[in-house]
C-alpha cells in the first residue's frame, strides 16, 4: 500500500541574489520525475521568479528554463499569492509560464494548511 501524501513547495525568494529559488525548483523537479509532484506557491519575494527575465548583467543563469520545465514534468498549475502581489506592484498579467495555468491564492494561510508536507525554498 502506497501512502500518498500532499506536498506543497513555498517558494519564497527572488530568482537572484541567493541560490533559493534556484534550489526550490530544482528540489519540485526533483520531486517531480520521482512521481511526487508537489503542487507550488510562489509568495514573497517568490513572485518576481515569475516575471520575464535578464540576468545576464548581474553574471547569473536564467531561471526561466527551470519554470518552463515545470509543466513538462506535471507542475501544470502554478499558485501565486495574491497579496504578494499586489504588495510588490505586479499584475497578474506580467505572470507567463507556457504550459502552466497561473492562480492566484487568497488565503495563503488556509492553502498552506491543506498539505500534508511543505517545502520552503
Amino acid at each position: 500500500m502506497v501512502d500518498s501524501k500532499s506536498l506543497l513547495a513555498l517558494c519564497r525568494h527572488a530568482p537572484y541574489g541567493n541560490s533559493m529559488a534556484r534550489e526550490g525548483l530544482e528540489a519540485v523537479l526533483a520531486c517531480a520525475a520521482m512521481d511526487q509532484t508537489p503542487e507550488v506557491l510562489f509568495i514573497n519575494d517568490g513572485v518576481f521568479q515569475l516575471m520575464e527575465q535578464n540576468p545576464v548583467a548581474i553574471g547569473e543563469k536564467n531561471l526561466r528554463r527551470n519554470l518552463q520545465a515545470l509543466p513538462i514534468f506535471g507542475v501544470e498549475t502554478l499558485f501565486v499569492c495574491e497579496n504578494s502581489l499586489r504588495t510588490r506592484g505586479l499584475k497578474p498579467e506580467q505572470l507567463e509560464i507556457p504550459g502552466a495555468e497561473v492562480k492566484l491564492v487568497k488565503d495563503t494561510g488556509a492553502f498552506i494548511a491543506g498539505f500534508d508536507q511543505v517545502l520552503s525554498f
